[in-house]
């Protein structure tokens, strides 16, 4: 993270308080002026594991929003051949984890990803499958479900930020802290560290290159980073349309099994 601006830190009731109105103006965003109905979007990745081997893939996710946080994500890789057509597909769910498919062209089947395995890798990157559930919804919880506390203010590309720390209490979501660094001026996610019970973050995301786009600030790089294992994945938006009025039935089981079909 950014060195911390100086400033006196907050007590502990103004701090719970203002970080709560923070991601409550978050959410009423989302829901409003930055509403969007669907997306989709071409992304490239390429990955850097511990021993330093590169990897390059390319995917196309599409996601329909729903109400309550009942948001759909299907994900199809083209890019390179030997895993195009694998393809994931969510069902994200606001008082219960995500149901998620995973359907592998090489064994032409489709398998439930089960709450055990959620912690394992997505395709070789660094993000889990946990983590693909974690982001759509860590600015929908409540109170309830995860407190939320200003640890400081920061700055970062010389814009005033909001160092804003999360604990879940209800949902499994992997880790037992999360810190968020939110601009204030325009309440835009630039970045997220994740941890366990130790003071080093498992993971490290950043979302630079913000654009916007249909009237949508959208990130249009994101570098996710594991500082234990010292690898990274580094995602490019190579391209990026709201409001598309995408099909339901593209968001199905049996859609899985169209793969790449469905995805040029």
């Amino acid at each position: 993270m950014p060195t911390p601006a100086a400033a006196s830190a907050p007590s502990p009731d103004a701090s719970a308080n203002e970080a709560r109105v923070l991601l409550e103006a978050v959410d009423r965003l989302d829901d409003t002026t930055r509403h969007w109905n669907d997306r989709t979007q071409r992304m490239k990745l390429h990955i850097v594991d511990g021993r330093g081997i590169e990897r390059n893939r390319e995917l196309i996710m599409r996601t329909l929003k729903r109400p309550n946080g009942e948001d759909k994500t299907s994900t199809v890789f083209v890019v390179p051949p030997e895993v195009r057509g694998t393809a994931f597909l969510q069902f994200a769910h606001k008082d219960r984890d995500a149901e998620q498919w995973l359907f592998l062209p090489a064994l032409g089947r489709i398998r439930q990803i089960a709450a055990q395995s959620k912690n394992e890798s997505f395709m070789g990157t660094d993000f889990s499958y946990r983590d693909l559930e974690l982001l759509t919804d860590v600015f929908e919880w409540t109170e309830d479900e995860a407190s939320a506390r200003l640890v400081r203010n920061e700055s970062i590309d010389g814009r005033e930020a909001a160092l804003i720390e999360i604990v879940p209490k209800k949902k499994d979501v992997g880790y037992q802290r999360i810190l968020l660094l939110l601009e204030r001026q325009d309440l835009l996610l630039r970045r997220m560290e994740f941890y366990g019970s130790g003071d080093t973050p498992k993971k490290r995301l950043r979302l630079d290159a913000v654009r916007d786009v249909q009237g949508i600030p959208t990130a249009l790089t994101l570098e996710m980073v594991q500082p234990p294992l010292n690898s990274k994945t580094d995602v490019t938006v190579v391209d990026v349309k709201y409001n598309q009025s995408l099909p339901e039935d593209l968001f199905t089981t049996h859609a899985l099994e169209r793969g790449a079909l469905d995805a040029e």
